[in-house]
């Protein structure tokens, strides 16, 4: 009776240990030699879009994404990944014992696709306040079938496939005439880009972006026009200062509110002043009271593509030059810049759609049938 006690205890024993060793194994411990015990490792969580790329560690290929490397010895490890026909992403992490290391790589195009959005000139090209709409002047032309074209037009953009987004055409709002040339007219969206104000020379008309309006319904608003543009400021406003509430260390907030070229990420977790941004983290964790901040490299101008995760520069070719000459995409930290596009073109007129699967700018071809500036399309997918 005492042995087949004895023989229960000792087998308990045996799975106690066993199940305790399986425990620590599946949290990332494995057991090393050298110090005849189990040691705490990490595991690096590795994606990518697309996917299907491959994954070095440390110069070694070691898998492809989506996937988990796991039993890594805590230290910095050297991260590649690569697809063909894609530019290569690189990083240096940390990997820190019984925790998991995401790496998360956006692949861009290793040659662009450039195509053509219009053909008829593209003239001041505005985007709506929240991201989602493109307003344009087409100029007046006295060919008899574009004769028609002239005016403001408005695009829609359209998340989906991107044979699908191209589909998606704009539609004209107002109609140019040889008393109202619109192609001379400044742009200016509403707070809820509803609407848009068109501004030529001493007249002002407030019209909605989703129907056409004919030049005998223009409605001058210049007798209201202060009023009108004062509720506007304080709108933002309001949504301004609402944003800053996010912000609890003092001297930052001080550095958000006191800055004129502020640009808040879409997803609202980073701003962006000059050329530094600030991280608060995600939306699934409490905002860091003092927020994580990098420094891009030098640019004419910085915006956010719309996944909050890369920010578009705008660049010269050498810092004596004044003219945009590259179209580059960094990550937030500054890290894992490409070169998208180079050539001439207006650094106030490069946009991206609002599901990030393309850029467009305004630029021209110097050729007699594409010497006109108009819309282009850059695929980044």
């Amino acid at each position: 009776m005492n042995k087949r006690l004895l023989a229960t205890l000792i087998t308990l024993f045996i799975i106690v240990i066993g199940a305790g060793i399986a425990i620590f194994l599946i949290k990332g411990y494995s057991f090393s030699s050298e110090q005849g015990r189990l040691v705490g490792t990490g595991i690096i969580s590795a994606t990518s879009l697309p996917t299907g790329a491959s994954v070095y560690i440390d110069g070694h290929l070691t898998t492809a994404t989506d996937t988990i490397i796991s039993s890594l010895s805590p230290k910095s490890y050297s991260v590649k990944v690569t697809k063909e026909g894609f530019i290569p992403w690189e990083k240096t992490v940390e990997v820190r014992e019984g925790l998991v290391t995401e790496v998360k790589a956006h692949l861009f195009p290793a040659i662009p696709t450039i195509y053509p959005l219009t053909y008829n000139g593209v003239v001041n090209p505005t985007l709506s306040t929240d991201g989602k709409q493109l307003a344009f002047a087409v100029p007046l032309t006295n060919e008899p079938h574009n004769r028609q074209k002239g005016g403001i037009w408005v695009w829609t953009f359209e998340s989906g496939p991107i044979a699908f987004a191209r589909g998606a055409q704009p539609h004209q709002i107002v109609t140019s005439t040889s008393d109202l040339d619109f192609s001379k007219a400044i742009l200016r969206f509403s707070p809820d880009s509803s609407q848009i104000l068109i501004s030529l020379a001493n007249s002002n008309y407030l019209l909605p972006v989703g129907s056409k309006t004919t030049v005998e319904d223009l409605r001058d608003v210049t007798p209201t026009i202060d009023t009108l543009l004062k509720s506007w400021e304080e709108d933002q406003k309001t949504k301004h200062l609402a944003r800053l509430e996010i912000i609890k260390d003092q001297n930052i907030k001080n550095v958000a509110s006191g800055s004129a070229s502020l640009q808040w990420s879409p997803d609202e977790t980073k701003f962006l002043v000059g050329k530094k941004v600030y991280d608060f983290g995600t939306l699934s964790e409490s905002p860091l009271a003092t927020p994580k901040e990098y420094d891009l490299p030098d640019a004419l101008s910085y915006s956010w593509l719309p996944t909050s995760s890369h920010i578009i520069l705008i660049q010269a070719e050498n810092s004596k030059d004044k003219e945009p000459k590259k179209i580059v995409i960094c990550e937030f930290n500054g890290l894992n810049c490409v070169v998208l596009y180079s050539g001439i073109f207006s650094e106030k007129s490069v946009f991206s759609w609002p599901d990030a699967s393309r850029l467009m700018l305004v630029t021209s071809f110097n050729t007699p049938t594409a010497s006109a500036p108009n819309l282009f399309g850059i695929n980044l997918k």
